[in-house]
This record gives C-alpha cells, sequence and structure tokens, in this order.
C-alpha cells in the first residue's frame, strides 16, 4: 500500500452508548440537578467536561495520581487489606481495591501478514491520539466491525475519499436516533431522578429500560406493534 493510505484499527465517534443520564453519577443528586445534558447520548467532549466537573465538585482531585503504573496488587487475608505497589516505587496499604480496568483494557491489534510494512498512517481507537486525525480527502481502511468499527463508518463516509471496510461477522445495528434534550426533557429527568436511581440499581446491565421474561406471542398483535413502535422512537440501546 502507498502512503496516501489512511488505515483505522478501529475508529469511533466516542459517544455513550446508552443514554447520558443514565450514566452519570447518580450518588449525588445534587450534581444530577446542577449537570444538564446537552445530548441524550453524548460526545467525548461533554463527557470529558462532565468528569472533570464532577472531580471538581467533589474536589477529588488531590486523591488522584497518573502517570503510574501498578505493578502487583496483593491481598493479606489475616489483616483484610490490600498492599499495591506501583513502578515508582509507591506501596499502599488499603482496605478496598478496585482494579476497575476493564474487559477491553488492553488493546488488540490483528495477526494481518504485511501490516508491519504498511507506509501510511495507522490508527488504534484503544490507543487514539489526543490531536485531531484528518481523514478527509483520504483513502481509508477500517478493520474490524465491532462496536468501534460501526461507530465509524458512517462519522467519516462523506469525508473520505474512498472507505474500504474488512469485516469477520457482520453486525446487528439500530439507529441511534440521537437528539438534544429539550427543556421539558430537562424538567422530566429531574422530577423523575429517584424513580430511574431505582430502575438502574435493579437493572443488572445498568439500563433504564425494564426486562420482562415474557415471550414475543405472548402478547396480542396489537401490543406487539405498540412496543414495536415504541421501541423505534426510543433514542437507542446498547446491542
Amino acid at each position: 500500500m502507498g502512503s496516501g493510505h489512511v488505515v483505522l484499527e478501529p475508529l469511533s465517534e466516542a459517544r455513550f452508548d446508552s443514554e447520558s443520564y443514565t450514566y452519570a453519577f447518580l450518588f449525588s443528586k445534587e450534581l444530577f440537578e446542577e449537570w444538564e445534558w446537552t445530548e441524550h447520548f453524548a460526545g467525548q467532549p461533554e463527557i470529558e467536561r462532565y468528569l472533570n466537573y464532577a472531580v471538581d465538585r467533589f474536589d477529588l482531585r488531590r486523591h488522584m495520581q497518573f502517570a503510574t503504573k501498578v505493578t502487583s496488587a496483593v491481598f493479606d487475608e489475616a489483616a483484610g487489606t490490600w498492599t499495591v505497589r506501583a513502578d515508582d516505587g509507591t506501596e499502599l496499604r488499603t482496605r478496598f481495591f478496585i482494579a476497575a480496568t476493564g474487559v477491553l483494557s488492553v488493546p488488540y491489534f490483528p495477526d494481518v501478514p504485511g501490516r508491519a510494512d504498511f507506509r501510511g498512517a495507522s490508527f488504534h481507537t484503544g490507543l487514539w491520539p489526543t490531536t485531531p486525525v484528518d481523514v478527509a480527502g483520504k483513502r481509508v481502511a477500517v478493520i474490524g466491525t465491532g462496536s468501534s468499527g460501526v461507530q465509524l463508518i458512517p462519522a467519516i463516509a462523506d469525508e473520505v475519499a474512498s472507505l474500504t471496510v474488512y469485516q469477520r461477522t457482520a453486525n446487528w445495528c439500530t439507529p441511534l436516533n440521537n437528539s438534544p434534550i429539550t427543556p421539558e426533557q430537562q424538567a422530566q429527568l429531574k422530577a423523575g431522578f429517584e424513580e430511574m436511581r431505582e430502575t438502574l440499581d435493579k437493572s443488572l446491565s445498568g439500563f433504564l429500560h425494564v426486562h420482562h421474561d415474557r415471550k414475543t406471542f405472548d402478547d396480542s398483535k396489537a401490543e406487539r406493534w405498540r412496543t414495536t413502535k415504541r421501541c423505534g422512537r426510543a433514542s437507542g440501546s446498547r446491542s
């Protein structure tokens, strides 16, 4: 491939995949009432502003330390404490230790023959640069159509000169149907805070939508039609 190509492995238009307000920190009703999300599914800049607002709101920055890597965490059963060590020599003893690394914390690079010889620009969403990546007028290839791939493709399709997508298995997707949150909706969200928090606390996956164990044809045709139309009007959901 020539240097005129750009390979993205894979890029995401970073955005919430469930309603913004359901991803918010709900331990504080005051924080919920102070902050107003502008979209039902907020983008990365707004998410970052919210996180910084919450950190400053509760004076958490002085408790944070970055640029160090945890090398070990050992639990002492007799003492009921963890000993956590970092690569800069720091050693801490603590009663509670939450790794919070997530199941997708290690970026995966597909073993594509010849990838190391590619002379164009190549990016991975898990290691995305802080500076903007300009794909306008470029020939772009997207490897993979997982969640990141299916978010990227429509976001850049109108900008690039050409777009080639490599996929193993096609994904099933629903429209996001994102929209601004109106003042009326903001008022409804604030008024329904306690009910929403209770629903989320009881949800196994943290969804605002209540699941049921009925079979499809337990409902009448009219009921199924109403449910389908209601889901179609919804702002979207993860799948």
